[in-house]
């Protein structure tokens, strides 16, 4: 099951990225947000961040990995339903202030996410996790 560690790694390598993005430049993270009329945008702005960085870094560790696969296809769920409705946004529907579609990364990469999320929710940390080593010792 060493294969779980290199699908933990790379969702959650995702996560970390995306949700330092975020925090770095949240101009383009609050454009996605408004313009796929997401709810509570401004508290989603700082919560969304925050919740993708701890679930990247919890799934790399492989800590409490079944929950946070949880999280994950949640969270991928909704990055789904923001890039469908961007992408099918006629530019007459923007949000006011907003002259072009905001980016989003292509449909596929939170369909991939969501994936290897489920998959470590059905099949478990495998090696190399830190719920592995409280199995082995448990204290």
């Amino acid at each position: 099951m060493k294969h779980l560690f290199i699908i933990r790694l790379i969702a959650g390598l995702v996560f970390l990225f995306f949700g330092i993005l975020h925090f770095v430049s949240p101009e383009n993270f609050k454009h996605i947000l408004q313009a796929s009329n997401l709810p509570l945008a401004d508290f989603n702005l700082i919560f969304v961040p925050i919740v993708e960085v701890v679930v990247g870094a919890l799934l790399i560790l492989g800590l409490y990995t079944r929950l946070i696969a949880i999280i994950g296809c949640i969270t991928m769920a909704i990055a789904f339903y923001a890039t469908i409705t961007i992408l099918h946004l006629d530019p007459s529907q923007l949000p006011d202030g907003m002259t072009e579609k905001p980016f989003s990364p292509p449909l596929i990469v939170p369909i991939i996410i969501f994936l290897m999320c489920l998959y470590v929710l059905i099949f478990g940390a495998g090696a190399w996790s830190i719920d592995k080593r409280k199995k082995k010792n448990p204290s």
